[in-house]
């Protein structure tokens, strides 16, 4: 394990004004989102969709990082250069999920854990050599009547923190995802209760198998109100709750902390983004790393011409433009960016 390469790795993932992209869609995943906007969902559509979000020239200044499905780290653009080789040439490094979804949690009604675990040591080496500096992994947390119980809590603990320590032995830094989910109708109260021991028991597991944390990163939901609450979105309730968790349960040596959008509106992930910046500084450097709070007004404005790339180009730099702001704290928060995402994918 090279510590020093670890910590430099994930001290750039959060290099300020800069975040990570989420392109790290499954097949699967991409099927429904392309037949959702009338595209077929075939790998070299995939691959000149991606080719969007790899060769915009705004990615220099604004991203740190993308995260890959397995395919895409060999995909290759139009002039037949590596998407990775792309990526290096403009500063920004390619990461690979690598948990392979979630299964039930037997005897645990409505509770998941993560798959893959037992096959992670041969499947990670091909992507380390293949030029991955960092990866990904998912698990996620359901808050409902009578869960999460400790036993789930504890389990993706386990399987996170395994899969911390494997991804150091190949000097690739993982980000690690204890995703409580925004389904629900809880409290904002009870949301902050959840995370809390999420975060205890992640980080205790982390300890036992001995996961150099300056070279790990922390990937998160905000602490909100469950989305069928009937709870209107407070933005400073949400950073004061979210950062008060962060520095209560999170080791300050952490490399550093990426935020998911989890299912919010655009300008709900923007501005509660913004708002948690504001009240930095932070132990450790914290951004983005989103999916669809990014790509959702780019597919949908490529779909409208998937043979000329330009209006979605020009959409994808006016998102990373927002995404930003927000992890700067400089957020024009008067804009109305759900409308502007709107009339994007109008184009």
């Amino acid at each position: 394990m090279n510590t020093t390469l670890l910590e430099t790795t994930a001290h750039a993932l959060v290099t300020p004004g800069k975040g990570i992209l989420a392109a790290d869609e499954s097949a699967g995943t991409c099927e429904r989102r392309f037949t959702a906007v009338g595209v077929e969902s075939t790998e070299e559509n995939r691959r000149k969709y991606r080719q969007i979000l790899v060769t915009s020239p705004a990615i220099r200044d604004r991203l740190s990082g993308i995260i890959f499905f397995e395919e895409t780290l060999w995909q290759k653009t139009d002039d037949g250069r590596l998407f990775t080789d792309v990526l290096a040439e403009n500063g920004v490094l390619p990461g690979i999920k690598l948990d392979q979804g979630l299964q039930d949690l037997p005897g645990f009604p409505g509770e998941k854990v993560s798959a893959g675990l037992d096959s992670l040591a041969t499947r990670i080496e091909p992507f380390a050599k293949a030029g991955a500096k960092f990866a990904k992994w998912r698990s996620v947390i359901a808050i409902g009547e009578g869960i999460p119980t400790q036993t789930c809590i504890d389990a993706n603990s386990y399987v996170l923190a395994r899969y911390a320590r494997i991804c150091q032995e190949f000097d690739v830094v993982p980000i690690v995802e204890p995703e409580v989910l925004f389904d629900g109708t809880h409290t904002i109260e009870r949301c902050e209760e959840v995370t809390a021991n999420v975060y205890d028991s992640v980080f205790a597991a982390m300890s036992r198998y001995r996961v150099h944390l300056p070279g790990a990163v922390l990937k998160t939901g905000m602490v909100l109100p469950g989305k069928d609450s009937g709870a209107e979105m407070d933005h400073a309730a949400v950073a004061v709750a979210t950062v008060r968790t962060l520095v209560r349960h999170v080791p300050k040596e952490l490399g550093g902390v990426v935020f998911l959008s989890g299912g919010q509106t655009p300008k709900d992930a923007f501005t509660n983004l913004n708002r948690i910046a504001q009240l930095g500084p932070h132990p450790w450097g914290v951004t983005f790393s989103y999916s669809r709070g990014i790509q959702d007004p780019v597919l949908k404005t490529w779909a409208k011409n998937t043979a000329d790339p330009t209006a979605a180009s020009d959409i994808y730099a006016r998102m990373l433009q927002i995404a930003s702001d927000s992890r700067k704290g400089i957020l024009d928060e008067s804009m109305d960016i759900d409308a502007f995402v709107s009339r994007s994918q109008d184009l």
